[in-house]
């Protein structure tokens, strides 16, 4: 007797699955390359999302773009991608890159690692003493959300010092959040 096998579609298989994935990649890859800054940043955030590992070639050379936005955007997808596998890179580039605006996408783009390597939570405490206020706003609210005591004393170390007004009402909020988890959930870890 003869079975009848069920019929399969082309784009069901594992291959054209494969294929289609990589067809997203390049298609969104090919906006990388755009003038137009909006669809620049488009492309960028497609090929986060699409967490390809096959996007990597092509993000990673624009790590070291002249424009800090395109940086920025480029280690948001590479991190968003590789996981701890960027946080060297990142981490780095926290410390030596002079664009604030490159520096806030690196904590950012760090916060969802702090669970799995709590080592990188110095990295975060030192961003509260950057010398851009918009790089110390990144690093309180993520630092005023690390329940260890190192990461509250820093938070509470820097609205002493504070000079900025920007800062100090982001402050606020950050001191508000600590107090909050200290007298709700006693507990050790990030």
């Amino acid at each position: 007797m003869l079975a009848l096998l069920p019929r399969v579609a082309a784009d069901e298989t594992p291959d054209a699955t494969a294929a289609s994935a990589d067809s997203r990649v390049q298609e969104a890859a090919r906006g990388l390359r755009s003038e137009d800054e909006f669809l620049r940043q488009k492309a960028f955030l497609q090929l986060e999302a699409l967490r390809d590992p096959a996007a990597i070639p092509f993000i990673r050379p624009y790590a070291d773009s002249k424009d800090p936005d395109t940086r920025a955007w480029s280690l948001r997808a590479l991190v968003a991608i590789q996981g701890m596998d960027a946080a060297p890179l990142l981490s780095e580039r926290l410390k030596t890159d002079k664009q604030p605006a490159v520096r806030r996408a690196v904590i950012l783009g760090l916060e969802p690692l702090l669970a799995k390597d709590p080592s990188l939570v110095p990295l975060m405490i030192d961003s509260l003493d950057d010398r851009s206020p918009e790089v110390r706003i990144a690093a309180l609210d993520v630092v005023s959300r690390i329940d260890q005591p190192d990461a509250r004393n820093a938070v509470r170390a820097r609205a002493k010092k504070e000079g900025n007004r920007d800062v100090r009402k982001v402050l606020v909020t950050a001191l508000d959040r600590i107090l909050s988890a200290e007298t709700h959930a006693p507990s050790e870890g990030i």
